[in-house]
C-alpha cells in the first residue's frame, strides 16, 4: 500500500490557480472534518477558525467566507440514510435515494483554474477514512500533457451524472450547480485529454450496480495475449454464506496451463485484533494471507482491491466495492451504486509494480483458528428518511428566511410524522399537512438561525417511531447572512480593509487591529484634547481614504468569473457594495453614523462604482440578460439605501448630485 495522505489529494499542485468547483460522493460523511480537513486544502485556506485573538479568528472567518463565495459549486452526494449535520450553507448536500441499496461510491472531482483531479477510492469523508483506516485510492490529474484518454475519464463523469439524475426536480437549483460542475469537468477533459490512451497503461471505468458486475469489464485493462492466472481479493466485508464473489473471480481466470491458477484472499485485521473475514471464506479460495503491515499502528482495514495477473501482465479493480453480492452487482434485483476503476499495466512497469503493491501479502491465515470478526458488511441498510419527504430548500432575502418542503404525495404513507427545527420547535406535523395536503409548503424561519437539516419523526400505525435528518439546501447564497463571528465588523472595517492591496482577509485583520489601537488611544487619553485628536477623521482624510476604498471595491467586482452566483454573490454577499451600504444606514440609524450627507454621496459612488465596471469582460460565458439583471438590482437596492432617512442629506445641492448620479449608473451598468 502506498503511504501517501488521502488528504493530499485535495490540496491544488503548483501554479493550479484558485478553486473553481468541487463535487465529492460518500457513503457516511462528517461535514466538520470536510470543512476542517478537505475544504480548507481544497480552497487553500491559510487560517483556521478559532485560532489565536479575536482580529485573527475574523480574518479566518473571512477567508473562508470569501473563498466559498467565488467558488462555483461544491456539492456532496451522500446516501439517503446517511446522517447530515450542520454546515455551512455555501456548500450543498445532496441525498441521493437508490432504490436497490445504497449510494456507496467514494470519489471526488476537484477543479482549480488550471488543473483538474479525480480521485477514486475506497475512503469515506470522515476522520476514519482519512486518517486511521487503511485505504486504496487512484487520482487522475487532468492538465497540460495529460496522457490519459478521454474515454475512461468522461465515463466517470456520467457515472457521476447518473447519481444526480436520481435526485427528485424539487432539488432545483443544488441539482444544477452540481451538473455544472461536472460540464465543466467535460470541457477539462475534452480540452486535455488524449483521444486514446497510452499502451503502457489501460484504464477501464467499471461501476456496480444490480446486474452491472465490475468484473465483466476487465478485459478493458488487460494488455496481454495470455489470460489471467492468479487473483488477489482485498476486501474489508465478505458474505458469510455465499461463494458467488469467490466464484465470480475464478471464473476470470483462464489462463494455462490451469494447474497454475490460484485464487488468494487477503484479509486484514480490525482494531481489536480480529481478522475481518468469516471462517467460511477459507473453503472457497486456496490461499489466506494477511496484508502486509505499512507501519507499527493497528490500523483496521477499508481498502478494496482485486488483482488479476500472469508473468507478463497485472490489472487491479480500484475502488469502493467490497466482496459481497452487493458490492459486486451480482445480483440483478438488489446492489449499491459503486465507482471502481480496472488499471493494467505491464507486470515490471512501475505502474504494474505500484498495483501490485496495493495487495502486498504477508503470512498465511488459519480462519480456523485465528480470532475473527462477525462484522460481514459494512453497509447495513440505514434508516432512510422515507421518500414522501422529497426535498428541503431554503430562501433567503434581506430581511427574511422561509424553507419550502417539497412532498412526493404520490407516497403518502399513513404514518404519523413532525417536522422539527434543531432547537426542537415542530414545524411541520402530519396532522397540519393533511389538511391540505399540499405538494409544496413553504414557511417562515428565524433569518438569524437558519438550519441546514430538519429532524424528522415518523411511525406507521402505532409501531417504534423512527427518526432521521431532512438535508436543506440553499436556493440562493447571496442573501445568507454573515456568520456570528462577523457581527462586530463594521462599514469602517470593511471600507479599511478594500483600500490595500493586500489579500482581503489580511485586510480585515489589520483593519480590525487599527480600530482597536485608536479607541484604545482614546480611551486612554479622553482628558488630553491634545493627544486623543484624530487627523484621520477629517473630511479629508476620509475621503480620501474612501476613494482608495472605491478602487479597491472596483478590483474586486471586476475579477472574471462564468458564474452567474458568484457574481450575485459579489454584489449582494457581506463583502459586497449593498451589503456594505447597508452596513452604513443601520449605523446611521443608531448613531454610530453622524455624517449623513457624507454617506448618501458615498452610496452614490458605490453605485457609480459598480455602474462603471466592465461587465461583458467580467462575467466571462454569463447570460447578459442575468447579468443586467444583478447589476440593476444592486444599483437599485443602493439608491434605496441613499433615501433612507437616517442618511439622506438635507443640502438640496447633494440631494440633486446623488439623483444624477444614480440616473447615470442605472443608464451605464457597464453593458
Amino acid at each position: 500500500m502506498t503511504t501517501r495522505k488521502l488528504l493530499d489529494n485535495w490540496s491544488a499542485p503548483d501554479d493550479a490557480g484558485t478553486a473553481v468547483a468541487c463535487l465529492a460522493t460518500t457513503f457516511t460523511f462528517d461535514p466538520q472534518f470536510f470543512t476542517d480537513d478537505c475544504l480548507s486544502r481544497f480552497l487553500a485556506l491559510t487560517a483556521v477558525t478559532g485560532e489565536g485573538d479575536k482580529a485573527s479568528s475574523i480574518s479566518a472567518v473571512v477567508e473562508e467566507e470569501q473563498r466559498l463565495a467565488e467558488v462555483a459549486a461544491i456539492s456532496v452526494l451522500i446516501d439517503r440514510g446517511t446522517a447530515a449535520d450542520k454546515r455551512n450553507l455555501r456548500w450543498d448536500i445532496l441525498p441521493i435515494p437508490v432504490s436497490t441499496g445504497l449510494l456507496h461510491a467514494k470519489a471526488a472531482v476537484l477543479i482549480w483554474e488550471y488543473h483538474c483531479r479525480i480521485v477514486i477510492g475506497s475512503a469515506n469523508l470522515t476522520p476514519a477514512g482519512y486518517r486511521t483506516q487503511i485505504e486504496s485510492a487512484v487520482a487522475f490529474d487532468i492538465r497540460d500533457g495529460c496522457e490519459l484518454s478521454s474515454e475512461p475519464l468522461l465515463a466517470i463523469s456520467d457515472e457521476l451524472s447518473s447519481y444526480l439524475d436520481l435526485l427528485p426536480i424539487d432539488s432545483g437549483k443544488a441539482r444544477d450547480r452540481a451538473y455544472g460542475t461536472l460540464r465543466t469537468l467535460r470541457e477539462r477533459i475534452n480540452e486535455h485529454a488524449l483521444q486514446s490512451g497510452s499502451h503502457t497503461m489501460r484504464v477501464t471505468v467499471s461501476p456496480s450496480s444490480p446486474g452491472v458486475c465490475p468484473l465483466d469489464a476487465f478485459d478493458g485493462s488487460w494488455g496481454s495475449r495470455k489470460r489471467p492466472l492468479t487473483a488477489s481479493i482485498l476486501s474489508p466485508f465478505w458474505d458469510n454464506h455465499s461463494p458467488n464473489v469467490t466464484d465470480k473471480v475464478r471464473s476470470c481466470l483462464t489462463g494455462i496451463p490451469a494447474a497454475q491458477r490460484s485464487l488468494t484472499a487477503v484479509i486484514g485485521e480490525n482494531h481489536e485484533g480480529a481478522w475481518q473475514a468469516p471462517t467460511a471464506l477459507a473453503d472457497r479460495v486456496d490461499h489466506v494471507r494477511a496484508l502486509e503491515r505499512t507501519d507499527s499502528e493497528r490500523r483496521a482495514l477499508h481498502a478494496k482491491a482485486i488483482l488479476l495477473e500472469n508473468d507478463e501482465w497485472t490489472s487491479a479493480l480500484i475502488g469502493s466495492s467490497n466482496a459481497t453480492i452487493a458490492g459486486l452487482g451480482l445480483s440483478d434485483n438488489q446492489g449499491h451504486r459503486e465507482l471502481n476503476v480496472w488499471i493494467g499495466a505491464p507486470r515490471s512497469s512501475q505502474v504494474g509494480k505500484a498495483l501490485r503493491a496495493l495487495v502486498r501479502a504477508d503470512k498465511n491465515v488459519d480462519l480456523t483458528t485465528e480470532p475473527v470478526s462477525d462484522e460481514n458488511d459494512e453497509e447495513q441498510m440505514l434508516p432512510a428518511l422515507p421518500l414522501f419527504f422529497s426535498w428541503c430548500t431554503i430562501f433567503v432575502e434581506k430581511s427574511s428566511a422561509s424553507v419550502r418542503l417539497s412532498f412526493a404525495t404520490d407516497r403518502e404513507s399513513t404514518s404519523t410524522w413532525a417536522v422539527r427545527e434543531p432547537q426542537g420547535a415542530v414545524l411541520l406535523t402530519s396532522d397540519q399537512w393533511r389538511e391540505h395536503k399540499d405538494a409544496h409548503l413553504v414557511l417562515p424561519i428565524d433569518r438569524k438561525a437558519i438550519p441546514t437539516v430538519f429532524d424528522v419523526t415518523w411511525s406507521d400505525n402505532g409501531s417504534q417511531e423512527m427518526s432521521g435528518t431532512w438535508v436543506a439546501t440553499i436556493d440562493d447564497t447571496a442573501h445568507l447572512p454573515a456568520p456570528d463571528e462577523l457581527s462586530s465588523l463594521t462599514a469602517e472595517h470593511l471600507l479599511l480593509a478594500l483600500k490595500s492591496t493586500q489579500p482581503f482577509p489580511a485586510n480585515v485583520e489589520d483593519a480590525c487591529r487599527q480600530l482597536e489601537r485608536q479607541a484604545a488611544v482614546q480611551d486612554d487619553n479622553i482628558l488630553d484634547p491634545l493627544r486623543s485628536f484624530d487627523s484621520t477623521s477629517l473630511l479629508m482624510h476620509r475621503m480620501r481614504r474612501h476613494s482608495e476604498s472605491l478602487l479597491g471595491l472596483k478590483g474586486r467586482l471586476q475579477r472574471p468569473t462564468k458564474s452567474l452566483e458568484i457574481l450575485e454573490n459579489r454584489l449582494q454577499g457581506f463583502f459586497g457594495p449593498v451589503s456594505i451600504a447597508q452596513r452604513m444606514v443601520d449605523e446611521a440609524r443608531v448613531g454610530e453614523r453622524t455624517f449623513d450627507s457624507e454617506t448618501s454621496f458615498l452610496i452614490a459612488e458605490i453605485a457609480l462604482t459598480v455602474a462603471g465596471i466592465d461587465w461583458h469582460s467580467t462575467a466571462v460565458a454569463c447570460d447578459v440578460v442575468g447579468v443586467r439583471m444583478a447589476t440593476d438590482r444592486a444599483v437599485t437596492d443602493l439608491e434605496a439605501l441613499s433615501h433612507d432617512e437616517a442618511v439622506e442629506p438635507s443640502d438640496p445641492s447633494v440631494r440633486a448630485y446623488i439623483g444624477r448620479a444614480f440616473e447615470h449608473a442605472r443608464q451605464t451598468c457597464g453593458l
